[in-house]
């Protein structure tokens, strides 16, 4: 049974002390968490583009988008578990923070294995309609077959983290994540180079790595002390958690998978332009991560933080949070649009040594590299409504961005066959969510959308 003693219910309070440095240090390590996950996903492609060759990292390349639209939903989902686990640990509201805690663990388990049989059975006719190019369609599939079986490790760390990081905790998901993926990168070299199993090895690496984190995640949430934990013996769903974990999370579940199924288009699109530019243009995303992911890394944060004061009632400190957080997503933009300029083309020959994809790539990176400054401002605020449980207006903004990207992508790309309009698309896409979601933040009523009573705590908690 879970503890409710003042001292282990406040651990990870984020609604007392400095607003700036209670907001930066737990956002510091998600941010490092988002960058090493982009390593760990970077590891992958890096040792198959120069170890196997670029249609095996185009092949890689070409699965994202699928892997993505198969987990999107459940994403979301964790997410909206993790904005009540939230709330409910501002609002001190012990028995709802348990209840949370197991029915989204419960979750979990249900939709990993429907996924897991999903995509398995599934993704090589999907591969098959996004026109994938013969000469990579094997190596395709081969990686999606072996990575689905690795869905139920990738969705409880996930979801174990989300858990963790809701009652205030943002520090041991990374360091799982800092272990898996070195050991991620120590398999791959292992697989690729002396077991030489080409794209499956980089598959095979990735499962065991993320079963690995699953494992560490659920061990430290069982003995680390914390507000509530998983009790294994009371698995089941609670109707209430379920029924707040939809509301805040499906949005962002339909968002997600809309948004995947979106890029599966694009990605149709990308397709038609050869395996070069499919490589190409893996590269970019897999470079222009080192810049999302700390953003992202903000987003995740002020959706904790938001959560949290909320639940306890805190509307100015709320505020003036989103302000801060959306302060540091404008300088990290601002600085990684100059280091990508400036040492660009170094990151890009990482991955490969074939110049025609290091030239496409490298008009793409210069073109993007400002953009995502605007994409980091739409992602911060986004968060913060999400944590505040106005999860609508953040999923009606995307799709708005989402419905704009793809007549683009054809209008600029598809009909004068030219690839740089996919990366007009994006930039478009990406300052119709920003402008969108800072309206509502400005004019919306997300102030009233918490999922939980904010007027005493519990009996016995305070």
């Amino acid at each position: 049974m879970a503890q409710s003693n003042s001292s282990t219910v406040r651990k990870g309070d984020l609604t007392e002390g400095g607003i700036v440095s209670k907001l930066t240090l737990f956002a510091l390590p998600l941010i490092a968490g988002n960058i090493v996950n982009q390593l760990y996903n970077v590891a992958d492609s890096v040792v198959v583009g120069n170890f196997v060759g670029s249609d095996a990292l185009a092949a890689v390349g070409v699965c994202f988008s699928v892997m993505m639209c198969f987990n999107a939903l459940f994403f979301g989902l964790s997410m909206g578990a993790g904005i009540l686990i939230a709330q409910c640990f501002g609002a001190k509201r012990q028995q709802q923070l348990e209840d949370a805690i197991n029915t989204a663990f419960t979750l979990t388990l249900i939709l990993g294995a429907a996924i897991t049989v999903l995509g398995v059975l599934l993704s090589r006719g999907i591969l098959d309609l996004m026109r994938t190019p013969d000469n990579i369609l094997e190596d395709a599939a081969t990686y999606l077959s072996i990575i689905f079986f690795a869905t139920i490790g990738n969705l409880i760390y996930n979801m174990g983290s989300g858990i963790l990081r809701g009652m205030g905790d943002s520090r041991w998901p990374l360091i799982f994540l800092i272990f898996c993926s070195v050991m991620n990168v120590v398999l791959d070299l292992v697989f690729v180079i002396y077991l030489n199993m080409g794209v499956a090895g980089v598959a095979w690496a990735t499962l065991l790595s993320q079963c690995s984190s699953a494992v560490l995640v659920l061990l430290r949430i069982h003995f680390g002390g914390y507000a509530a934990r998983i009790n294994f013996r009371r698995l089941g769903i609670n109707k209430n958690s379920l029924g707040h974990i939809l509301r805040l999370g499906l949005p962002s579940g339909v968002q997600e998978m809309t948004f995947s199924a979106g890029m599966m288009i694009v990605q149709s699109f990308a397709n038609g332009f050869g395996s070069d530019f499919i490589a190409a243009n893996s590269i970019i995303m897999k470079v222009d991560g080192f810049a999302v992911m700390p953003m992202m890394g903000l987003g995740s944060a002020i959706a904790t933080f938001v959560g949290q004061n909320m639940g306890a009632g805190k509307l100015d400190r709320t505020k003036k949070g989103i302000h801060a957080s959306t302060a540091m997503v404008i300088g990290i933009g601002l600085v990684m649009g100059v280091l990508f300029l400036l040492f660009g083309h170094y990151l890009i020959r990482a991955f490969t040594n074939n110049e025609p994809v290091i030239e496409m790539a490298m008009k793409g990176l210069r073109f993007l590299a400002f953009v995502y400054t605007i994409m980091g401002i739409g992602a911060v605020v986004s968060g913060a409504m999400r944590g505040a449980g106005a999860s609508i207006a953040p999923m009606v903004t995307s799709l708005c961005g989402l419905f704009i990207r793809i007549p683009v992508a054809y209008f600029a790309a598809v009909l004068p066959h030219q690839y740089m309009g996919l990366f007009v698309a994006m930039a478009s896409a990406m300052v119709v969510n920003c402008v969108l979601i800072s309206i509502y933040y400005f004019k919306g009523n997300w102030r009233s959308k918490t999922a939980v009573q904010l007027s005493e705590p519990e009996p016995g908690v305070e």
